[in-house]
């Protein structure tokens, strides 16, 4: 049930940022962010953390403290390097027009989606 409701808030979040980059879609323009690369952005930041709950999830699962202790690291390096990977892409790919305050509203949505993800997690744990 705890799954439920920490994906549903995940979706909502990821729904919310893409109607508000459409609604606004001509004010975030003017004032310098690419609406594009922010649901873009938006899209993988979401992806990297269904990936990284199901494998903190499923590290829950084990029996010893090291191996959830590994998948608690494992999911943190596979978001924080696929993360740099893909902004260090971005900017190879479009190094005259990269949009910074798009980036940067990734970052604080990976950011938000984390808090969502570990308040989730910790809602799962037994309480003693």
């Amino acid at each position: 049930m705890r799954i439920r409701k920490t994906l549903l808030q995940i979706a909502l979040l990821f729904l919310l940022v893409n109607l508000i980059c459409g609604l606004f879609f001509k004010g975030l323009q003017s004032n310098g962010v690419d609406p594009y690369i922010l649901m873009t952005g938006n899209l993988i930041v979401v992806i990297l953390t269904i990936i990284s709950f199901y494998m903190l999830f499923s590290g829950m699962k084990s029996s010893s403290t090291s191996g959830f202790l590994s998948t608690v690291l494992g999911s943190f390096m596979l978001k924080l390097i696929a993360a740099v990977a893909i902004i260090f892409v971005y900017s190879k790919l479009a190094p005259a027009s990269m949009n910074m305050p798009s980036i940067v509203i990734s970052l604080f949505l990976y950011l938000v989606y984390m808090f969502i993800e570990l308040k989730g997690i910790l809602s799962m744990t037994p309480k003693k």
